[in-house]
């Protein structure tokens, strides 16, 4: 009995989500560090350019329809700081109000992909390029983001009907109607893959107009990110580290939210309270 009671008390295997939220918190740090404080943060934007494609790409990819109050009044918050630190002006509203967004319109995008395949599919994408110069202004990466969401979207289901069983971490998705269409998930979560690359890469170049170096080096890691993000299956991790390595990759993958929330206010506040340490 004493056995059964430690075995049972045996902390939880790493995941592989636990590896890219902390993946995706080092270049969102790498980031914000560049932008409030160093004076030439070109490397540094290259790869915080990273951050943001895992947190939508997991957003799109997770079942769950419940929307987490915390991430409104959090990304309220830090919207309301970056508008402080920018005297009042209107900035886009933080990514967090964004992940709201695309969590309450993942079951309805789901069901058009099911109901009508490939036609939804074309129409989704030709709608978020198209209004990815207005979305841009109006919500944190703009469609840019909802295009990653919309590739985890289509990894999720290729992944649960490549294996039926998702597990008892999330709710089943309800059954399909007697007239869906028989889509290919697969060649699906490849086209929409492509397709967020492209984008974000244009997107991205337009706004921070990379010198050609850092444009490859931009491109070559966003191409190892994809393949990483296209072969994702969320579930027990190859690779254990050590118990100390363990704790901190779950804790991350557990409170990445927070821990992202605290970073940048922490930032904005630095740099409004303390100027001289802005570049």
């Amino acid at each position: 009995m004493h056995e059964a009671k430690r075995s049972t008390g045996a902390p939880p295997p790493v995941d592989k989500t636990d590896w890219l939220k902390t993946a995706a918190i080092i270049f969102v740090s790498a980031g914000h560090f560049g932008f409030f404080f160093v004076d030439d943060d070109r490397w540094w934007s290259v790869f915080g350019r990273f951050a943001a494609p895992p947190f939508f790409f997991l957003v799109g990819y997770a079942q769950s329809r419940t929307v987490p109050l915390y991430w409104i009044w959090i990304g309220i918050i830090l919207t309301l700081l970056e508008s402080w630190n920018a005297e009042w002006t209107w900035v886009a509203p933080n990514i967090l109000l964004s992940f709201v967004l695309i969590r309450i319109a993942r079951p309805y995008v789901q069901q058009g992909l099911e109901e009508y395949g490939w036609a939804a599919f074309a129409l989704l994408v030709c709608g978020f390029v198209a209004v990815q110069p207005i979305a841009a202004r109006l919500v944190d990466y703009g469609a840019e983001g909802w295009l990653w969401a919309f590739f985890g979207l289509c990894q999720r289901r290729f992944a649960d009907n490549k294996s039926p069983a998702t597990g008892s971490i999330e709710a089943q998705d309800p059954p399909l109607p007697a007239h869906a269409t028989n889509v290919n998930w697969g060649l699906m979560r490849l086209a929409a893959c492509i397709a967020a690359a492209v984008v974000f890469v244009g997107q991205e170049q337009k706004e921070y107009l990379f010198p050609p170096l850092h444009l490859a080096v931009f491109i070559v890691g966003l191409s190892i990110l994809c393949v990483s993000l296209w072969v994702f299956e969320r579930g027990p991790s190859r690779i254990q580290p050590a118990e100390p390595i363990a704790g901190a990759l779950r804790f991350i993958g557990r409170r990445t939210f927070e821990i992202y929330a605290i970073q940048l206010a922490g930032s904005e506040l630095l740099v409004k309270l303390v100027p001289d340490l802005a570049p």
